[in-house]
């Protein structure tokens, strides 16, 4: 399946439709696909959305990458939260939603997740050659999911 490319910066996709295709086991069961729109977002370092597309620095550069919460709201009314990312290959100039298989679920079970996520410290002591900036809000960013720049 393939995903709209989106040309030179990546701006909001507030007002932005959603489909999620459903499972195979679920059509079997006649179930179908879902519906809905972004209704809000935030970023985690909306910078990286403005930058230019860059050359690849070698054959470890995964690109960029842009990580976003999104509420969701689908067509019957009700609200759930998706956790996406959107990577820029290194030396092209375009967008791609990466995050196919992502955790998408209603707001206590996120809330849970990230508080327990959160609650792990040691997770967040900023090994040796990763940048962190859970407590300090800094210049440096990981731009691959490995946490290298």
């Amino acid at each position: 399946m393939g995903f709209a490319k989106i040309r030179g910066k990546l701006t909001s996709r507030v007002g932005c439709r959603v489909r999620f295709g459903a499972p195979r086991d679920v059509q079997t069961a006649g179930g179908s696909a879902g519906y809905g729109s972004i209704v809000d977002e935030v970023w985690a370092y909306p910078e990286v959305n403005d930058m230019p597309a860059r050359q690849s620095e070698g054959p470890d550069d995964w690109g960029d990458y842009s990580f976003s919460s999104q509420l969701i709201r689908w067509q019957d009314g009700t609200d759930s939260i998706r956790l996406a990312y959107y990577r820029r290959r290194a030396g092209e100039d375009h967008w791609e939603f990466a995050a196919q298989m992502t955790v998408c679920a209603d707001a206590p079970t996120i809330k849970a997740l990230l508080q327990k996520t959160l609650a792990k410290q040691e997770w967040f002591a900023n090994p040796e050659g990763q940048s962190s900036s859970v407590d300090t809000l800094d210049d440096e960013r990981p731009t691959s999911p490995q946490g290298g720049g």
